[in-house]
């Protein structure tokens, strides 16, 4: 009987969970065996963190690689990253060419979702950083990336048409995310999380506030941060950076733009986001705006 059981009536569990290894997270996968039905329409509510990245002037660089180079890097950088999303609870939701969609805290309960992202994102910074110095697929290219993180309700499940769908989520914390990592040209960083994502986290990391932003297509400000690493674990030049921009920053807001560009340009030449503001600084000290204007950042693009 145990014989006949494991050649014939485990058969379409072994053949279910190996068919899919590849596709979905290992949790969905037991969730459809031990229901014992077929994957149908339908989603639920949860809590996530969205992780959105996407290498910076990857087009620039496929056009000095052959279609073979290309497919080694991409699957050497991908296989690297997703190790590192997986490693910390997150689950790969899809890749779009050299861009990955994950989100932590589905399909597997956890509580510290957003802890999880946020060290899965300096951790792949850090590994990135690792791979361009050590591994020879790497050399020459110089790799960089930008991370979006945000944290909020999503719809979570199969979704799609009735013939065709994925194990995939939608909402608009997606989409903020979405918008995130694309911020993070404008300032120069790697990772931009929300308030949200950097509130569920606590005291577990060092952070920056960059910015209150508005994204394209969304009407309401967001304020925007940046994790520098774990708590205690900053450098002497990221918290000296870090108290000259908040310095700056508070400037800024209060209208005294000739002092927030004081503060920011000492900084400037070793800090993206400090250069982009003391420039902005600098042009409302010269031309200052009108009494109605709002410390808010509104993104043209994507």
């Amino acid at each position: 009987m145990i014989g006949y059981r494991f050649v014939l009536a485990d058969r379409d569990e072994r053949f279910l969970r190996k068919s899919f290894a590849f596709y979905l997270a290992p949790e969905v996968i037991e969730t459809m065996v031990a229901s014992g039905k077929m994957p149908a329409l339908g989603g639920e509510m949860r809590n996530v963190t969205m992780f959105f990245s996407d290498l910076s002037g990857f087009s620039s660089i496929a056009e000095t690689m052959t279609p073979v180079e290309l497919v080694t890097l991409m699957n050497e950088y991908l296989s690297a990253m997703t190790d590192i999303i997986e490693g910390h609870g997150g689950y790969v939701d899809k890749y779009i060419g050299d861009s990955i969609v994950a989100m932590f805290g589905a399909p597997a309960d956890d509580p510290a979702h957003a802890r999880n992202a946020v060290r899965a994102a300096l951790k792949c910074h850090e590994t990135l950083a690792e791979l361009n110095e050590g591994h020879p697929a790497f050399a020459g290219h110089g790799l960089s990336h930008r991370i979006g993180l945000n944290s909020g309700e999503a719809v979570v499940g199969n979704i799609g048409s009735r013939r065709r769908f994925n194990y995939t989520v939608m909402s608009d914390t997606v989409n903020v995310a979405s918008r995130l990592e694309g911020a993070n040209k404008y300032y120069g960083t790697a990772i931009m999380a929300s308030e949200t994502t950097m509130a569920q986290t606590g005291d577990s990391f060092a952070w920056r506030e960059l910015d209150a932003i508005r994204v394209q297509g969304r009407g309401e400000a967001i304020r925007v941060f940046e994790p520098l690493a774990e708590t205690g674990a900053e450098s002497a030049e990221q918290a000296k950076v870090a108290a000259a921009y908040a310095e700056g920053l508070a400037c800024w807001r209060a209208r005294e733009f000739a002092k927030a560009a004081d503060a920011f340009v000492g900084v400037a030449e070793v800090d993206p986001a400090s250069a982009l503001f003391a420039k902005r600084a600098n042009a409302l000290t010269a031309n200052p705006p009108p009494p109605e204007w709002t410390p808010v950042n509104t993104l043209e693009g994507k």
